[in-house]
């Protein structure tokens, strides 16, 4: 057979002692034949997220080069900069859902405090939110231990955190809670942005949509990280308008 022949083995000629192996080798090609068309979607999406950045970076450098005046080169360095930290985040992105795309199921055993978690997630995000004038706030709370993975779900409140603090307008403000619901923990962040409109709130998961006339420059894979490290905790995630029908608030329900 070549390589990347994954057609299944025919059984209908097969004694029937090799039957359990023919099966056993076609459920194999299947799930290898899933895994590569999985990577190619993978590669095929990267490459044509990574184009558009890319060549706003190499535009931008073509005009500070051609800059006769000091302010020219200076602005158009500064976009510069702000197409790199656009790039290096999509990356950053990418590389997490490839790691997590391979995922089944988690190690076994382990627990994690969600509000000592939120509290280290709320200080990260802190300096980028008093950059832009919004106040991030926790809500006070025992401890809460879930089961589950801290890297991921430390990934998974940084995204949620990022997604509130940009979308969150000048003076704004982004309140984090984690309490005790039903005998699970639910974790939630809520804004005073511009929200998402409710058509729209089934579509945000997916990988590479982004809201129209948000305002803000993301990859559209953030709430596809949280949805998927959510799965693979066996948590619920929802999208509600805020307090008063303003902004947006995110539930992460863990059992």
């Amino acid at each position: 057979r070549d390589p990347d022949n994954l057609a299944p083995l025919d059984a209908g000629r097969s004694p029937r002692e090799v039957l359990p192996l023919v099966a056993a080798l076609n459920a194999l090609f299947g799930r290898l034949k899933d895994s590569l068309e999985q990577e190619r979607r993978f590669t095929a999406d990267a490459a044509h997220e990574l184009r558009t950045p890319l060549a706003a970076v190499k535009t931008q450098a073509q005009v500070a080069i051609g800059a006769t005046a000091d302010a020219e080169r200076s602005r158009a360095l500064a976009n510069v900069v702000a197409g790199t930290d656009r790039a290096s985040r999509l990356v950053e992105q990418l590389l997490v859902l490839a790691r997590l795309d391979p995922q089944t199921a988690l190690p076994p055993g382990q627990t994690v405090d969600l509000q000592a978690l939120a509290q280290q997630g709320v200080a990260e995000i802190a300096p980028a939110a008093a950059g832009k004038g919004i106040e991030v706030g926790l809500a006070p709370g025992a401890a809460a231990p879930v089961a589950g993975d801290a890297v991921l779900l430390a990934v998974l409140l940084r995204n949620l955190l990022d997604n509130a603090v940009r979308s969150t307008p000048p003076g704004g403000e982004v309140e984090v809670s984690v309490r005790p619901v039903d005998g699970g923990v639910s974790l939630t962040v809520v804004d005073n942005g511009p929200g998402i409109p409710e058509a729209e709130r089934g579509q945000v998961f997916e990988r590479f949509h982004r809201v129209l006339g948000s305002g803000e420059a993301g990859s559209g894979l953030g709430l596809s990280i949280v949805r998927r490290i959510a799965d693979l905790h066996r948590a619920g995630v929802s999208l509600e308008a805020g307090p008063g029908g303003r902004g947006l608030r995110v539930e992460v329900s863990f059992p």
